[in-house]
């Protein structure tokens, strides 16, 4: 069972929990193991940077990254992404759902 991490958006995004659990309930219906960064026992002073280095424990921990729709919108994603990709973690994006078959 792969071990997956879900990246997206969390500042200034009202129901980013959410869209983490609709991510991580998906992906557990797939057979993955989630690490859902809103989950993550975030014990410290509660600044960015302390998250982002939380975060990123978790996802060296992890065989893929997830990237929600929105990631394009956050630091914080984009440096997941480009860890990820630099480590050769497999990358897989959230299908889009603004997709329109004209």
């Amino acid at each position: 069972m792969s071990k997956i991490y879900i990246s997206g958006k969390i500042t200034g995004i009202e129901n980013f929990a959410e869209l983490f659990q609709d991510a991580e309930n998906y992906l557990l219906s797939k057979g993955y193991e989630v690490v859902n960064p809103v989950k993550l026992n975030h014990d410290h002073d509660k600044t960015w940077e302390s998250y982002m280095k939380e975060d990123l424990k978790a996802l060296l921990d992890c065989d893929e990254i997830y990237l929600l729709e929105n990631h394009y919108k956050s630091k914080g994603a984009i440096i997941e992404k480009a860890i990820a990709i630099e480590l050769g973690i497999k990358t897989t994006y959230q299908p889009s759902r603004n997709n329109v078959i004209v």
